[in-house]
């Protein structure tokens, strides 16, 4: 299996459980931590994408009212990220099948 080959298989591995990744930590865990935002942590304000780490962790667990509550930007942003995870793996699966000539 050459180089080549086994970057576009570890990509393909990386793609498939990223998602798994919102969906075993728990909105609860984020709750506790102190928020990810660079802006609201410098300024205290908070920037139009405040609560999106929970937004989407919270409705990749299925609590799409509570996620909506978060930030409301998530009816948006979560199908835009789903539509470009689905095109990098599409991708990443083409590339690895040109690769190993199938």
């Amino acid at each position: 299996m050459s180089n080549a080959s086994l970057t576009a298989l570890g990509k393909i591995g990386f793609f498939i459980l990223l998602p798994l990744l919102a969906i075993f930590v728990p909105t609860a865990w984020l709750e506790r931590r102190r928020s990810l935002c660079i802006i609201k942590n410098l300024t205290g304000h908070n920037c139009p994408g405040c609560g999106m780490t929970r937004a989407i962790s919270s409705a990749s667990h299925g609590h799409f009212t509570q996620a909506f509550r978060y930030n409301r930007l998530v009816v948006v942003v979560l199908p835009l990220l789903a539509y470009e995870w689905l095109k990098a793996l599409t991708r990443a699966t083409r590339s690895y099948r040109a690769l190993r000539g199938r």
